[in-house]
């Protein structure tokens, strides 16, 4: 311990005795202060400013933004090309003897005159019919019953003529394609009603399905279907 004194008032006595010793050993601590802040300012990224630093104005800046650490995903999308595309497969159609079967008949069916001295019953028009459909069919069409009696006494109040538009004729949805000897068929038509005894013309649109079977040479209307 008394070695220790000595040697630090000898220190001291050689720093006092030159004014240029004791400024230098002053200065080591600053020096050493400033290299250990050296080192932390060095490390800084220059283009972003800490958490917490103040910037010109006296605001503080906001903490960076945390970089996500959700592992990317590897799993492959749904497709990795363009889509293929499947043809439409064609719709069925009948053939133009089949059409006009089924045409005819709707429209002969649905044609009435209930002007004087024209139709006697609204189920005179379906008497009409013979050329289209099957003798079994035809037997069951043209019998005498109450159906369209409302629409009948209309007409017959109105003196009105009744004429029919085809819409569209084709193979109903679901059904199956025609084939030799059978075909499915559905009209879509327009009643024309026009009254000549006062009134203005009227429309009322309907739709028939119909079984057509080939007798022969001819095709003709065997069943009516319901209207699914």
């Amino acid at each position: 311990m008394i070695r220790l004194l000595r040697a630090l008032s000898w220190v001291v006595g050689w720093v006092s005795r030159s004014p240029r010793r004791f400024v230098g050993v002053l200065a080591v601590p600053v020096l050493i202060a400033v290299a250990l802040l050296a080192g932390p300012i060095a490390d800084r990224d220059p283009g972003r400013t800490p958490a917490g630093d103040v910037l010109a104005g006296g605001q503080t800046a906001a903490p960076p933004a945390a970089t996500p650490t959700t592992p990317r995903s590897t799993v492959l999308p749904g497709t990795t090309g363009p889509a293929v595309p499947v043809p439409a497969r064609p719709m069925p159609t009948l053939a133009p003897a089949q059409a006009a079967a089924a045409t005819g008949y709707v429209t002969v069916a649905n044609t009435h005159d209930a002007r004087p001295g024209g139709d006697r019953t609204f189920t005179d028009s379906y008497r009409r019919t013979r050329p289209y459909v099957t003798p079994e069919l035809y037997a069951i069409v043209s019998a005498d019953s109450r159906r369209g009696d409302y629409e009948w006494a209309q007409w017959l109040k109105e003196k009105a003529t009744v004429t029919v538009q085809v819409v569209a004729v084709g193979v109903p949805d679901g059904a199956p394609a025609p084939t030799a000897t059978t075909a499915y068929a559905r009209v879509q038509f327009r009643q024309v009603i026009t009254p000549t005894a006062g009134g203005g013309t009227r429309t009322s649109d309907g739709a028939v399905n119909l079984l057509l079977s080939r007798t022969g040479d001819e095709w003709l209307v065997s069943r009516l279907l319901a209207d699914t």
